[in-house]
């Protein structure tokens, strides 16, 4: 079985086949209409733009226009609750299960890489780190901004660089703005919010486990099945071998889960996000086992982190309203409402 050299080639395409597929299907041209709604505010309360928004058929949400750069003070914020969150007393029993499986694949760790390799090299899949640099000149030298895929399995690599993640929120943020949609313009400061989260937070935890990456271990560095691991590497060592200190946990990995998070919440009608984000998680996970940047044991962490980060950021900008069920004759209405002297809220009513 041999992939056809027509696909290779078109490798490229496929990458930007799969980013306009997104926003096609999550966005759609209508422009929103805004509600005053009164939102409590330190003391007091104070009257605030927001839009009411569908997201199924039990459930309502009040999106609130974000702030520029809104997403820079929730970062601080979020890094606490992702410690909080980790270790609290109901998730220790998860972090317990995550440790215990990344600790079960460490021991698998070089057979599973040594068999997708091999399969790779059956179906004819490149494992070469093949990218051409896109170079834009500033102030008179030429900085590398992009690297361009050049084989389908680094076209699988790329999607979880983060730069697919950005173009993303890139075409959320000019949509929100040309239609004034306020959910488009928050999942554009969640997605912003949760990629210097995860950013921070897999860096740090890189830099003090020091795991080796397979294809570092496998040529030029230790020759451990599994990789060596050097935890609390001196700074200016890991940043000369970058690639012998930084596999655990999956950055690329975290990032993709975080993403779907963040798709999938904002917009929970559409029941393409989570099969086709999940499949593509599955294919970037196969091509860092295949070109060597990751073992398999760098996942569960990375995917859990990603998906906490995810639903951290997308409590940011928005409140969730439930519907009351319309069985037996009942129904819900949610409407303006006039709150003494020019004041407006939101009234919220239930008819049995």
């Amino acid at each position: 079985m041999k992939i056809s050299p027509f696909i290779l080639r078109k490798s490229k395409n496929a990458l930007f086949l799969i980013l306009l597929f997104f926003s096609s299907i999550l966005l759609k041209a209508e422009s929103r209409k805004d509600t005053l709604v009164i939102k409590a505010w330190l003391d007091t309360v104070r009257l605030q733009k927001a839009q009411i928004v569908d997201l199924d058929e039990n459930t309502k949400a009040l999106y609130f226009r974000p702030k520029p750069f809104e997403f820079a003070k929730n970062v601080p914020l979020d890094l606490y609750e992702l410690g909080k969150t980790t270790f609290s007393k109901s998730n220790l029993p998860k972090l317990g299960a995550i440790l215990a499986g990344t600790a079960i694949l460490v021991v698998f760790d070089q057979k599973i890489t040594d068999a997708a390799q091999q399969f790779g090299r059956y179906i004819n899949l490149s494992s070469n780190h093949n990218f051409t640099p896109f170079k834009i000149n500033i102030g008179g030298s030429k900085i590398t901004v992009l690297d361009v895929p050049q084989n389908l399995n680094m076209v699988f690599y790329f999607l979880g660089e983060g730069w697919p993640s950005i173009m993303i929120a890139g075409g959320f943020y000019s949509y929100g703005l040309a239609t004034n949609d306020y959910r488009a313009l928050q999942t554009t400061s969640q997605l912003t919010e949760m990629f210097f989260t995860l950013a921070i937070t897999t860096q740090f935890l890189k830099r003090i486990s020091g795991r080796e990456s397979p294809f570092i271990a496998m040529t030029t560095g230790s020759g451990i099945p599994g990789g060596d691991w050097r935890p609390f590497t001196n700074p200016k060592t890991y940043q000369s071998n970058v690639s012998g200190y930084d596999a655990f946990p999956s950055g690329h990995l975290a990032t993709a889960m975080a993403t779907i998070t963040i798709l999938a919440g904002n917009y929970p009608d559409n029941k393409y996000i989570k099969p086709v984000g999940y499949s593509l998680m599955g294919l970037l996970g196969y091509a860092m086992l295949n070109n060597g940047v990751h073992w398999i044991s760098d996942y569960p962490l990375a995917i859990a982190i990603g998906y906490t980060c995810g639903k951290i950021a997308l409590s940011r900008g928005r409140q969730i309203i439930p519907k009351l069920s319309t069985d037996h004759g009942s129904s819900s209405t949610l409407m303006p409402a006039f709150i003494g002297t020019g004041g407006i809220g939101l009234r919220y009513q239930a008819t049995f």
